[in-house]
């Protein structure tokens, strides 16, 4: 075992420092954790520090065998992609306040396409400001990628994503008030892409009510605004409000429940509204020490990026499980499945005008080795399938791919 675990180790660092890697998938803002009103970088045990800072550096590095490296319904072409992911976080706590920045890079490199390599870039600063009747909280994000997480896009497009997300808020007794604003903003790089250039600034209020300490039910307003550069037609207003329930409903039980309407205006009257409801649902649920599962149900309005439809509705299931059968050996399988159904009409090709609806299924397998704390290794298989009644969006998309976790 330790002479596998040694190759992996030398076969993994060596393809990580020699080229890099396929789509971005940050993972750096996963130590920002939020539970009712708090928002804070999870802390674990500094191995590097000078003076009051705390120094987390962190690597990931990955090979990837692709068929489908462009998300074609046909001819697909596959690849070997490459991906070293460096990182770090710096952490200044000062009693209960807490400031903290983090960057994080990906660099891809493709072995036969090689115009599909990339460099991604992200970075965060989150302000944490605590006093025991009042706190203020301020999080920016920044990202410059061409990944396709997240998105609609077959094909890399280049953007800038930025948000800054500042509240404040007043606890009195079992009740906290919040006062927040979000402003984002996303620039595509190509002037191709510039009609779909936008920003949102939204003000929003929250009620907590804290039913125990780990459990908390929230009335939450949400006004909005949506402005498009190029686009002034598809520029509106937003307003929402939601009833919700945060924490753990028992010690092995944890609940993440939002619901209520969304009301889209556009500003152009013959522009299709949304007015409809929106919601999630999460669970956490730890069976038994080693098993743990995730569930977790959406629906919401999305901002398209198809032709002139304004938005679309998405809604969709994801299940995750994890199944620790030996001390280091963890197990995991996820599933999702969503659905994308446009607003308006548009025609394809030689298609008969008609509503876009996509049907997409993702799934992952894997085993995860926790050789060390501070290391870990991980070989997974990744599918992806689109199906939509534009046959040309559709596509099937399999993957393998073998990759090493490093954080100091």
């Amino acid at each position: 075992m330790k002479k596998l675990v040694s190759f992996l180790l030398v076969l993994m660092l060596a393809f990580g420092y020699a080229q890099p890697a396929s789509f971005a998938d940050f993972k750096i803002l996963d130590s920002i954790q939020e539970f009712g009103e708090k928002r804070f970088m999870r802390t674990r045990t500094a191995r590097l520090q000078t003076g009051p800072v705390k120094i987390y550096p962190k690597i990931d590095t990955k090979i990837e065998y692709d068929d489908n490296i462009l998300l074609e319904d046909e001819d697909a072409r596959e690849d070997v992609i490459f991906d070293v992911t460096p990182g770090v976080i710096l952490e200044l706590p000062i009693d209960t306040h807490q400031l903290a920045v983090g960057y994080e890079a990906d660099f891809e490199n493709f072995v036969k396409r090689t115009d599909q390599n990339d460099q991604n870039q992200n970075f965060f600063a989150l302000a944490d400001v605590n006093f025991p009747s009042w706190y203020i909280n301020v999080l920016e994000k920044f990202s410059e990628t061409s990944g396709r997480a997240g998105t609609t896009f077959e094909s890399r497009v280049p953007r800038f994503d930025q948000s800054i997300y500042p509240k404040i808020g007043y606890r009195w007794k079992r009740f906290t008030i919040e006062q927040g604003f979000r402003h984002f903003v996303r620039d595509f790089r190509r002037q191709v892409s510039d009609s779909f250039d936008f920003q949102m600034v939204q003000w929003s209020t929250v009620l907590f009510y804290d039913m125990t300490a780990r459990l908390k039910a929230l009335a939450e307003y949400t006004y909005g605004q949506i402005d498009y550069d190029d686009a002034v037609t598809r520029g509106g207003s937003l307003n929402q409000m939601r009833l919700g329930l945060e924490g753990e409903i028992r010690p092995d039980l944890f609940v993440r429940l939002k619901v209520g309407p969304h009301l889209r205006n556009y500003k152009k009257s013959t522009e299709v509204d949304f007015n409809s409801w929106v919601g999630s649902l999460e669970l956490e649920y730890d069976f038994r020490s080693n098993i743990h599962f995730e569930l977790e149900g959406y629906r919401d309005a999305v901002e398209a990026t198809f032709q002139d439809v304004n938005f679309y509705k998405q809604h969709g299931i994801r299940f995750l499980g994890e199944y620790e059968f030996q001390p280091h050996w963890t197990a995991f399988s996820e599933t999702e499945y969503y659905r994308n159904d446009y607003a308006e009409r548009a025609t394809v090709g030689r298609t008969v005008a008609q509503f876009r609806d996509d049907n997409h299924i993702l799934t992952d397998l894997g085993l995860r080795y926790a050789f060390r704390e501070w290391m870990e290794f991980e070989l997974a298989y990744h599918f992806k399938h689109r199906e939509s009644n534009f046959p040309e969006f559709d596509y099937t998309d399999h993957r393998v791919s073998l990759t090493s976790s490093i954080s100091y």
